[in-house]
């Protein structure tokens, strides 16, 4: 039997980059996956590739920023699987910009997408989870929770932050047989690094991991016996500049 067969999974940011890698993962270990972002076109692509390879994949336009979209994202969710099994909220945006230059509007802008859709979406699958004696939700964080980059204030605060929901949500999820659980990428092929293939570069520090690689992390986290949670997990290339060492 495929690790996760039968599973329900709702993964936020599903049109590209770590999203789509995780819902393609997902679907491989046999789970019903429901796409969410914001774009239609580009999450039918992905359902489409997940059903030529034999997957269960289902498209629901939402923007996670907001909340009626969100209730309606599990909602439709539930109706569809009667279940949630798994939410990995892993939308996100970026944000190069010098903290002295950064308006309120762009500040809160990130901090929509990045916290407060982190703890909309996983108030509602709780809600859903509770009384299935159930589940697993996945954050996903970042490096800049450990070692910020330059101009990144907002991206940055937004990841420490999601580190302290998630450890709220494990600890009161424990009633519920909800856990939570944090991934820490490094350097990965998203649009967060503008472009850049997987694969080596010119220097060991230019190495940029495949989404894929960050993917089997979410699924072993999945796969583990509901008893036990691997809480975080940091996953970089060997060579990640600033991190580890005093760069």
């Amino acid at each position: 039997m495929k690790q996760l067969q039968d599973r329900v999974a709702i993964v936020t940011g599903a049109s590209n980059g770590l999203g789509r890698a995780i819902a393609e993962a997902f679907a491989a270990e046999g789970a019903k996956v429901v796409l969410a972002a914001r774009r239609k076109d580009a999450l039918e692509e992905v359902a489409a590739g997940i059903a030529k390879a034999g997957g269960t994949a289902l498209v629901v336009p939402t923007d996670v920023t907001k909340e009626a979209e969100v209730v309606a994202l599990f909602a439709k969710t539930k109706d569809a699987f009667g279940r949630l099994d798994i939410l990995v909220n892993n939308a996100g945006v970026p944000s190069s910009t010098p903290t002295e230059e950064m308006t309120l509007e762009f500040w809160q802008s990130v901090i929509d997408v990045n916290l407060t859709a982190v703890f909309l979406c996983s108030r509602e699958a709780i809600k859903i989870m509770k009384g299935q004696g159930g589940g697993r939700i996945i954050n996903m964080g970042s490096i800049s929770a450990r070692t910020p980059r330059p101009n990144s204030a907002g991206y940055t605060t937004t990841k420490f932050a999601v580190e302290g929901l998630t450890r709220a949500l494990t600890f009161d999820g424990r009633q519920y047989g909800v856990v939570a659980s944090m991934i820490h990428p490094g350097s990965t092929a998203t649009g967060f690094v503008q472009g850049r293939p997987a694969g080596p570069g010119k220097t060991p520090q230019e190495y940029v991991m495949s989404p894929h690689d960050v993917a089997r992390i979410a699924v072993l986290m999945c796969a583990l016996p509901p008893e036990v949670n691997l809480f975080e997990a940091t996953i970089l290339p060997n060579h990640q500049p600033s991190f580890i060492g005093r760069g």
